[in-house]
């Protein structure tokens, strides 16, 4: 035998809990869809209450969900500050100086003798040495990006370093030498006393002037560096144009630079995260050219062009997200990513935005496209999708980065977006109004997981069946309604007494119905559905015990069998106001749908008919059930009509028994005029209303129909007149009340259905 290994562990919110079953959504729903029909609102008002299963699995309700995200939101507010990336640039920045400097220090000492070094350790960096001058030198790139001289820096320097006999260019420079030597004419250096060869010495006196060349260069390096500006838009603009010395600053400012250009370039658009680093010629002029041919797009589109969406997104598809199959779409997406920007400009003082909008001006750098995307946002806002910002209530002091305060912006309208779609009952276009993003990645996995199984929920009434789409609008299908006439009828069960009384009789022979428990003699005739254990113990009671057992013809035993009568019913149901504003009529959906959902199961060959009556009588088709809203109830209550349509649809069945099931609150008020017009009378006089309803009863009973009266409010008046229309047509009267009408329906019909066969 296979020996199964289950290993188990404490829930912690991520883990998927088992979906909720369509079935039992739909039965929870069952109350809200009979109230008035509307798939959507039945759904609005399951989850904002919650529910629990028999499984005691429970779903909250969307209130408290709407809260724990509101909570999550202001827990963003309470941590972070918007002001906080200019800073968090200007970190990076000094962080990058820093780096720099350090380079340029280390390189300081490597070049200078250390008797040299250890003497001007007092002098402050970036000093230029006695008889420079810093001026238009300092502003030059005197280092390439492997560390060497720049020849069009300076034409001294070139010349100083092709001297002859120096290093060629690429030597390392981090050459050691002695102090510096005065050249004499023509170029040479007489030779100390005592020194080395000549060829020695000139060595040595070019690389003393390699050396004084070097300390310039990183000299006017400092200098450089020292006169950038404070803001942030100056220092990237003085950086761009400037060459490190080190890769670690260089790879940083790249980093930093390239990051933030991306990231204002994805406040529209994707596709650009791939690599690190400023975007490359080629992806500047495919945005170019995007942005140009989109303002086209949108002009031609306002002017009438409808295919004008299409070629643009055949040419830059990949520009854009999945999913956009419209121009409204592409609209809302454009409106979505350019709100991030703008929320977070409104929730920046103004200073700090000043600074922030001249770092997106310097990271552009581009006359024409920054022009292409102003005329972007104005076609936007000219076809109603401007950019939204707003102020949100931030009070923290996080200082994310540039890319972090956009991506926070947006998760945080994507928030507010899934939160406005679900609060409103939307749970059906919720993700696509938040911007199809993942609630997990929006909240965390565990609150986004419940997010999911709201949407997760409404998708199954869909996959199901229940529900179709026509139009903007839900409705329900008919399978959707004989599963609610399920769900009543198995509501009604649970209700009932085991014992059930009042069975009908009739003195004919039951041929071919169900076999009951009670058996009796065989009589000639009688189906042959043998009691052996009665026969037998005959046998034995008459020839006492012993084998082997001799059986007689009067020993035999037949089980006694239920006859099953082909029934056409009637189910009446009043309509007047007066069940609508006592909420009645709830139940007598309730019993329609489940008197319906039995003859469909158990008695297919039976007819079930539904008529509504108020003011006048109609008849009613299943499906017509669960829409029937306040406005379809009106003033009056025609017996007299009701029963009329009643005993013409029962006329179709001459065979078997007939009856009408009458459900009302009120006694007849209303009734049918010789001219045709409707007689209505409340509550002075009621007598025509009256005598017109019990000449209808009279009528039926001629006719061999049974009228069942279920009276569901036990009003005086109202049951004297019940009790006289019964005894009209020698029916019956139930006391129904509001809450046992659907027992009472269906045990009666279940009752007067199978009549029992008695001697």
């Amino acid at each position: 035998m296979a020996i199964h290994h289950f290993r188990y562990s404490r829930w912690d919110g991520t883990q998927d809990v088992p979906d909720f079953s369509p079935d039992e959504l739909l039965e929870n729903m069952a109350d809200d869809l009979l109230r008035g029909g509307d798939p959507e609102r039945a759904l609005r008002n399951l989850m904002r209450r919650g529910f629990r299963l028999p499984d005691g699995r429970r779903f909250e309700g969307l209130q408290r969900l709407l809260k724990q995200m509101r909570e999550y939101r202001q827990d963003a507010f309470s941590r972070y500050d918007p002001n906080g990336v200019v800073d968090s640039v200007r970190e990076q920045l000094e962080e990058i100086l820093r780096t720099e400097r350090s380079e340029i220090d280390r390189r300081h000492e490597s070049v200078r003798p250390p008797d040299q070094a250890a003497g001007e350790q007092s002098r402050e960096p970036g000093a230029a040495t006695e008889g420079e001058q810093p001026g238009p030198e300092a502003e030059s790139h005197p280092f390439g990006q492997q560390g060497q001289p720049d020849a069009s820096a300076d034409p001294h320097a070139e010349q100083e370093f092709n001297h002859p006999g120096s290093p060629a260019p690429g030597a390392p420079s981090g050459l050691q030498g002695g102090p510096d030597h005065q050249q004499g004419s023509g170029g040479q250096s007489p030779p100390p006393a005592g020194t080395g060869s000549p060829d020695q010495q000139g060595s040595e006196s070019s690389q003393r002037d390699l050396e004084r060349m070097l300390e310039r260069m990183l000299q006017r390096k400092e200098a450089y560096l020292q006169q950038l500006p404070d803001d942030n838009a100056g220092r990237i603009r003085g950086l761009r144009e400037y060459d490190f010395l080190s890769p670690e600053a260089r790879e940083a400012f790249e980093r930093l630079v390239g990051g933030m250009q991306r990231e204002l370039m994805e406040q529209y658009f994707q596709g650009l995260k791939q690599g690190i680093g400023n975007l490359t010629p080629e992806q500047m002029d495919a945005i170019r050219q995007m942005v140009r041919d989109l303002n086209e797009m949108l002009e031609a589109a306002q002017a009438g062009d409808r295919e004008a969406f299409d070629r643009f997104m055949d040419r830059h598809r990949d520009f854009f997200p999945p999913g956009i199959n419209s121009l409204e779409e592409l609209l809302e997406h454009l409106q979505r990513q350019a709100s991030a920007m703008q929320a977070l400009l409104d929730n920046m003082d103004p200073e700090q935005r000043a600074e922030l909008e001249a770092m997106m001006d310097e990271l552009l750098r581009d006359d024409r496209l920054r022009l292409d995307l102003a005329r972007l946002g104005a076609n936007l806002s000219a076809m109603g999708f401007a950019p939204q910002g707003g102020q949100l209530p931030f009070h923290g002091q996080d200082a994310p980065g540039f890319g972090q305060s956009l991506d926070m912006m947006r998760r945080l309208q994507a928030m507010q977006d899934l939160e406005n779609a679900m609060g409103s009952g939307d749970p059906f276009n919720a993700m696509a109004r938040a911007g199809n993003q993942n609630p997990r990645d929006l909240f965390g996995p565990r609150l986004g997981s419940q997010i999911e199984a709201v949407k997760d929920m409404a998708d199954s009434l869909l996959d199901a069946g229940y529900l179709t789409r026509e139009g903007e609008r839900l409705s329900l299908t008919a399978r959707a309604i004989r599963k609610l006439g399920d769900a009543s009828l198995r509501e009604i069960f649970k209700r009932l007494k085991d014992d059930r009384s009042g069975g009908h009789t009739t003195p004919r022979k039951g041929a071919g119905g169900d076999i009951t428990l009670d058996s009796r003699p065989y009589q000639f005739g009688d189906p042959f559905h043998v009691d052996i254990k009665g026969t037998v113990m005959n046998g034995i009671s008459r020839e006492g015990p012993g084998v082997p057992v001799t059986i007689a013809a009067d020993d035999f035993a037949v089980f006694e069998t239920e006859r099953s009568v082909q029934h056409a019913t009637v189910l009446a149901l009043d309509m007047s106001y007066s069940m609508y504003q006592s909420d009645l009529f709830i139940e007598a959906k309730k019993t329609a749908l489940a008197l319906d959902s039995l003859i469909r199961g158990q008695f297919p060959r039976d007819a079930l008919y539904l008529i509504g009556f108020a003011s006048a009588a109609f008849e009613l088709q299943q499906e017509e059930l669960p829409r029937l809203m306040e406005n379809d109830y009106v003033f009056g209550t025609n017996y007299e009509m009701a029963l009329a349509l009643a005993r013409r649809l029962l006329a179709r069945h001459r065979g078997g028994n007939r009856q009408i099931l009458f459900v009302t609150d009120g006694e007849p008020t209303a009734c049918t005029l010789p001219s045709g017009h409707i007689y209505f009378n409340y509550p002075r006089s009621v007598a025509p209303s009256q005598d017109a309803a019990l000449l209808e009863a009279a009528r039926c009973a001629r006719e061999g129909i049974t009228i069942n009266t279920f009276v569901l409010d036990p009003t005086p008046r109202l049951v004297r007149f019940a009790e006289e229309m019964t005894a009209t047509n020698r029916g019956r009267m139930f006391l129904a009340g509001p809450y046992h009408l659907g027992e009472q329906v269906v045990l009666d019909y279940i009752n007067g259905r199978t009549l029992r066969h008695l001697h």
